[in-house]
């Protein structure tokens, strides 16, 4: 069965007129002739133009769209379409000179296959399913388009529409309120009519200064609903219609050379939208005399709007004269300004004796018609202010029926996304759906039980893709128990044993990860240590403490000693060591820089910058480091930043939630998959991918605010320091 191409246009019109005007136009196929042609489309925005502009680029559109239905195949084998343009791009170089800058894009689409061309940034996609999941491609992309050419149109794109893809074109702007994943999504979750519907309501939704203009189109089985070209019989009936158009070519002569025949040339159904309507404008003070019915009709409503505007504002006038004067009295009243109260009180009295005395001489029918008018009058401010307090309700609750749409529109898109595997864009969807849901009014008992039925549902869609596992944590060693007073807040591991200490402890505690025996060491003659890390190689531990001091501790000697290190720079702050490779890695928190030290024979060297750009970067509040080839380095505030070859790279944590607050240490390496931080506040071990997408995260109710961790990945299990208490879970 042979298929037929759709078309669905949007449009918006924004606040500002001047700085952006949208022109939107599709001509519809009205004959068997035009048929063999297509659908012929222009979408055009023009940037701070001015009328002489717009009105370029509307009869730019007008000529193609007349070249291409009246243009025959060229000779050398050029289309229709091809050989339109062409000659536009030699008539109409001028309108690149105008002011404002012009956006366009113009094709054909005839039944499968789409033919375009473009000036500007318009955007142009089409969507298509692949292996379950949803594709784009950018079809202006790869569209060689000389910038600097004279030409409006330098190149022309030709493809064809399959079954099941939509395309997608519209004005510039548009990316700027609906992302094109976005767009994607609503394009292939939903009909045609619907998609473009829900495209145009977010839109209309912004609110934005520019306006907004495009079409979606695709192509389906034609069947008894879909629209059929017409038979030859059909354009015959188009004959005294086409009357009119070969008067007007008799006095304005085509532009296009090889068009066919007057007679031979079909009316056009067209769908034109614009913000500005710039054709047929009168100049001031024209003689509308003798002229057509319609123009006499225009002109006396034009009349009889200025007679009544300039009645209104008498009134309005009148009123703010008399509420003045009222408010002058009552001034004076009030403060008896220069003695005038007594003055003001008689001329009140006065004005109302006046009043009082007008109204007796008034006829009896008088006063009754005097009666009813200002009965009139309360009953019409009274309905006026009623219908106003209607409007707002009903405006209130309309607003409030597409918030909760919207809601239910991203709850369904985080369903289809979880369809596909993408639990990161779904977990994005729900928590804005979150977010909205806090933003609903609960003024009666039905928005209470609206928003209280959306909450849970989010809240349980949320906590699925959380993806929480509480663990049996088991307790290897409880350092209480061994030492009275332990403060204990970091753990590092050297071979079989884990080595917990802290900053207010001069002790440090070695337990046994298999036996769980605990044997207390002491340090007094030594600074804090605040923190620690060990090399993959398990041939010593280095300790930082406070003021830049380093130790290190070997097996061998099974004690603490201070370690020589140098700095490059004397306001040098460093926190979180990390080994790799022998050399020893730490963050200057004050120089916002990650040093490297080689390895001496009494130490470490001066140490050398490892930031080739360090530029925007903040470490002021660096915890923890880890190394696997980049460099990773967990901030307090719960920021991840990656850094490769000494610059930054962009990098964030995705799909996890809650977020971060105070973590407090980081591991990966080269050999190890994944990366984990522990987080006190929300008693949990997370597990990210190097990717930053969310993983997994741990937590146990044994728990209480874990500070240290240990991760042995190869024998899958995590170790952690909570409460001066060391517990293991398998992971």
């Amino acid at each position: 069965m042979p298929h037929i191409a759709r078309i669905q246009e949007f449009f918006v019109e924004g606040k500002n007129q001047k700085r952006s005007h949208v022109l939107l136009h599709i001509t519809e196929p009205t004959n068997a002739d035009e048929w063999k042609r297509g659908y012929f489309f222009a979408i055009a925005e023009i940037e701070q133009a001015d009328i002489a502009m717009i009105g370029h680029a509307q009869r730019l559109i007008d000529d193609i769209e007349s070249g291409y239905y009246e243009t025959e195949t060229d000779t050398n084998g050029k289309g229709a379409f091809e050989t339109t343009l062409e000659f536009i791009n030699r008539r109409s170089s001028h309108v690149l000179h105008q002011s404002g800058t012009l956006h366009c894009i113009v094709g054909v689409i005839h039944d499968t296959s789409i033919s375009l061309s473009y000036h500007g940034s318009p955007h142009a996609y089409v969507f298509f399913s692949q292996q379950q999941t949803i594709q784009s491609i950018d079809i202006l992309s790869g569209a060689a388009v000389d910038e600097n050419s004279e030409h409006l149109f330098s190149a022309v794109i030709e493809g064809t529409i399959n079954p099941g893809d939509r395309i997608f074109l519209g004005t510039p702007h548009i990316v700027d309120e609906l992302s094109i994943d976005r767009i994607k999504e609503i394009v292939m979750s939903r009909s045609l009519d619907q998609s473009v519907s829900h495209i145009e309501q977010v839109l209309k939704d912004a609110r934005k200064e520019e306006s907004f203009g495009g079409i979606v189109c695709d192509v389906v089985e034609q069947s008894a609903e879909t629209p059929s070209p017409p038979s030859n019989s059909a354009a015959s009936l188009q004959h005294l219609i086409d009357k009119q158009r070969e008067t007007t070519e008799t006095l304005s002569p085509p532009l296009f050379g090889q068009r066919k025949k007057a007679k031979e040339q079909p009316t056009r159904q067209h769908k034109r939208r614009n913000a500005i309507e710039t054709n047929h404008r009168r100049h001031a003070g024209e003689d509308i005399i003798g002229g057509s019915l319609p123009q006499v009709i225009l002109v006396t409503i034009g009349r009889g709007v200025v007679q009544t505007g300039i009645m209104l504002w008498k009134l309005f006038r009148w009123i703010a004269i008399g509420i003045s004067h009222i408010l002058i009295i009552f001034f004076i009243l009030i403060t008896n300004k220069n003695n005038g109260r007594a003055h003001a009180l008689r001329s009140i009295k006065d004005t109302w004796g006046n009043i009082r005395a007008s109204i007796n001489r008034l006829s009896l029918i008088s006063k009754l018609l005097f009666l009813g008018v200002m009965v009139l009058s309360v009953t019409f401010a009274g309905s006026i202010t009623y219908l106003r307090i209607q409007e707002h309700y009903r405006q209130k609750e309309i607003a409030y029926q597409q918030q909760v749409q919207a809601i239910e529109d991203k709850k369904a898109a985080a369903e289809a996304r979880r369809i596909y595997n993408d639990d990161t864009g779904a977990f994005n969807l729900l928590k804005e759906a979150e977010t909205l849901v806090t933003t609903l009014p609960k003024e009666n008992d039905t928005q209470t039980k609206t928003y209280e039925e959306l909450k849970g549902t989010i809240e349980n869609a949320l906590l699925t893709l959380r993806n929480i596992t509480v663990v049996d944590a088991h307790l290897v060693a409880d350092l209480n128990a061994t030492a009275e007073g332990a403060k204990a807040s970091r753990l590092i591991r050297l071979n079989d044993t884990l080595v917990a200490f802290g900053p207010d402890d001069n002790r440090y505690y070695v337990v046994d990860k298999d036996t769980g025996s605990v044997v207390v060491q002491s340090h007094d003659s030594l600074m804090k240590l605040t923190s620690g890390n060990t090399p993959k190689e398990n041939d010593m531990m280095v300790f930082l403490g406070d003021n830049n001091q380093v130790y290190t501790y070997a097996p061998t000697t099974k004690a603490i000693s201070k370690t020589e290190i140098s700095f490059p720079t004397e306001s040098t702050k460093i926190a979180a060591p990390f080994i790799y490779n022998l050399r020893l890695y730490v963050a200057d928190t004050v120089n916002n820089q990650i040093l490297r030290h080689s390895k001496t024979q009494t130490g470490y060297d001066k140490g050398t910058p490892w930031l080739t750009k360090n530029d925007g970067v903040d470490l002021s509040d660096a915890v923890s480091i880890a190394i696997d080839g980049d460099v990773y380095v967990l901030k307090k505030n719960g920021g991840l930043l990656k850094f490769t070859s000494g610059e930054p790279e962009p990098f964030s944590i995705s799909g996890l939630d809650p977020a971060l607050t105070n973590p407090t240490d980081l591991y990966t390496y080269n050999d190890v998959e994944s990366i984990y931080i522990v987080e006190p506040t929300n008693k949990r071990v997370v597990r990210l991918n190097k990717q930053g997408t969310f993983q997994a995260q741990y937590t146990s109710d044994a728990w209480k605010e874990p500070t240290g961790m240990v991760v042995d990945e190869t024998k899958k299990t995590i170790y952690v320091l909570d409460d001066n208490k060391v517990y293991s879970f398998a992971i």
